[in-house]
């Protein structure tokens, strides 16, 4: 009964290739997300045990008879498939053989057979760091070494072809140019070529990110004050940073009355919100103090710029498709743009790609789009990047300045560059 188990068990790991091919990471796998849903997993681990043993792969032996295979097993069993999920991937990180993200290459949930086949490489380099004593999981240190070595495969010369990250790249940047109707895929592989490079920063990157370094220079402490940007009750930014920042850069032309909240100064809550976003600042009780992501920005004008434009488009579906469509269109634009004639070509991609109310199953219409769209202007015109003029009964007209040409593909590069995430995760 055992072997047949085993064998059985061994059907499903070894689907495709031999058991010289079996790594760490897909034993794990099976072990811990789907043997739960085979008749009597538990029976089934101890036989892979067996096999293994018997195999001379101690190693996974091991792990098949491990304590934490039975824990993560009997908390399927006792409190279902979320709690049994939670634990195994608990478990997977702690291991050592999941490769880690990096601040180059986040894992996608979806990947292409690029990424897969860079996930699964990296995987088999960990494990044999690990089975060496080089990757000592949950001992000191353990997963900058993990990180380490993740970084040098990734980056790494190869004989086969170019590294694992241009690939992986590569194919991201393919996948997000094929997406949508004819309108959108046009526009993408317009620009497709200049977004192979990270585009360089302006050469007065210090001087454009001086707003982004003053509020993290107020969230970390300034000589003297506490660390933390003050806010009101309501959760505003105090009364005299809003003036301080309309002082210092220009963002008030009132000269009856000063600025009394963050609500009467758009450029200083649009600041603020992509700070939040990004993981620079967080809330803790009545003060904006630095997240994670913070301190590293701090003195760093390069990486401020990097992070402005990775957020210059949003994240939410239909705000961010229109913002993508208007920047393409504004980079491909000779002079001056219509904003009215930029919303409507802008609705006109989004009902050529398929976008329709959820309600009545009406296309976009404009009011939806130019909500969409100064949204991506507001942030533009924060970080200096477009030029403005008025057309006839006062219309506003705009383009991309040269610095806004150079961040608009960095926001591009950015956004096709992202993981592919799971819809219904």
């Amino acid at each position: 009964m055992a072997s047949r188990r085993a064998e059985h068990a061994l059907d499903e790991l070894l689907s495709d290739g031999g058991l010289a091919d079996l790594t760490q990471h897909d034993l794990q796998t099976y072990l811990w997300f789907t043997l739960a849903d085979t008749a009597e997993p538990q029976h089934t681990a101890a036989a892979l045990a067996l096999f293994f043993e018997l195999a001379e792969l101690n190693r996974y032996a091991g792990i098949a008879a491990s304590v934490q295979t039975k824990e993560i097993l009997r908390t399927y069993d006792e409190r279902g498939q979320v709690a049994g999920a939670k634990v195994a991937h608990k478990a997977m990180d702690a291991s050592g053989i999941l490769p880690p993200d990096l601040p180059e290459l986040e894992w996608g949930e979806i990947m292409g057979p690029a990424e897969i086949n860079a996930y699964e490489r990296i995987a088999a380099t960990l494990e044999l760091a690990l089975a060496a004593g080089d990757l000592k999981p949950g001992g000191r240190g353990w997963r900058l070494t993990q990180q380490r070595l993740t970084r040098q495969q990734l980056t790494m010369s190869r004989l086969d072809g170019p590294p694992l990250l241009g690939r992986v790249q590569a194919e991201r940047l393919d996948s997000w140019a094929e997406v949508g109707g004819h309108g959108r895929r046009g526009l993408a592989s317009a620009v497709l070529a200049d977004l192979l490079a990270e585009p360089a920063s302006p050469r007065d990157v210090a001087d454009r990110m001086a707003p982004m370094q003053w509020l993290l220079e107020l969230a970390a402490g300034r000589p003297g004050d506490p660390p933390g940007v003050p806010l009101t009750v309501s959760g505003n930014l105090a009364r005299r940073v809003v003036q301080e920042a309309a002082e210092r850069f220009g963002w008030w032309d009132l000269p009856e009355r000063p600025p009394r909240s963050e609500s009467d100064m758009w450029r200083l809550g649009e600041l603020r919100l992509e700070l939040q976003r990004a993981g620079a600042l967080r809330r803790s009780g009545r003060r904006l103090v630095l997240g994670a992501r913070g301190r590293p920005l701090l003195g760093k004008p390069t990486a401020q710029w990097t992070i402005a434009m990775g957020f210059l488009v949003d994240a939410a579906d239909f705000d961010g498709a229109a913002q993508e469509a208007a920047l393409m269109l504004l980079l491909q634009a000779h002079g001056m743009v219509e904003m009215r004639d930029l919303i409507r070509e802008v609705a006109d991609v989004l009902a050529n790609s398929g976008w329709r109310d959820t309600g009545n199953g009406a296309p976009p219409d404009d009011h939806d789009v130019s909500r969409a769209v100064w949204a991506l202007v507001r942030r533009c015109e924060l970080w200096s990047m477009v030029e403005e003029g008025k057309g006839p009964g006062f219309t506003t007209r705009l383009r991309l300045s040269e610095v806004g040409r150079r961040g608009g593909y960095a926001a591009l590069r950015s956004l096709a560059l992202r993981p592919r995430m799971d819809p219904d995760s």
